[in-house]
């Protein structure tokens, strides 16, 4: 079965992706810019695929999310506690469980893509003007595309600061 979603539906999961990498804790260039744990972030979908009726399989996410994301980084509670919320905020928008499901795996596809393509640019550039430049291009590109271009300027801003400080805890995340 093939869910499709809307252009609004495709707005909020790409706005909350974006509050969702900026819940990890920030890469540093000591670290050559990658996400520790990167890849229990990127193996989150996995969990989605172990039963077919996708109601068990959003429990066991959750459940997956719950147990194994705090034990390979403790750093990841704001992480947890951000996808938690927009679980949640799926859940009580949508009634249909493979909805649900797909969200679930949409946001966290968008999250993982945002992720590798913010960490490619801040290792790929050196200056600081030049990696605002990329990301306006790169989100704008992707905000035109589901009507958010008013957040481009918002989400470089919020990614420059996550760069910067290392963590973006203590904030208003939402975009």
């Amino acid at each position: 079965m093939t869910v499709e979603f809307n252009n609004e539906e495709l707005r909020e999961l790409v706005l909350d992706s974006y509050d969702l990498m900026l819940s990890i804790p920030s890469p540093s260039k000591r670290d050559k810019y990658e996400i520790k744990s990167r890849g229990k972030i990127k193996n989150l979908p996995e969990a989605l695929r172990e039963f077919e009726d996708p109601q068990s399989s959003v429990t066991h996410f959750i459940k997956s999310a719950t147990y194994f994301l705090p034990r390979s980084d403790s750093k990841l509670s704001d992480f947890l506690d951000t996808l938690l919320e927009k679980v949640q905020k799926i859940q009580a928008t949508e009634k249909d469980p493979e909805r649900i499901r797909e969200k679930i795996r949409y946001l966290i596809g968008y999250n993982n893509w945002g992720m590798d393509a913010v960490c490619y640019i801040f290792k790929e550039t050196e200056n600081d003007n030049e990696v605002k430049i990329r990301l306006q291009r790169m989100i704008g590109a992707e905000m035109k595309t589901v009507g958010a271009e008013e957040n481009v300027s918002a989400i470089v801003e919020k990614i420059m600061k996550w760069k910067a400080n290392g963590d973006y805890k203590g904030e208003n995340r939402r975009l």
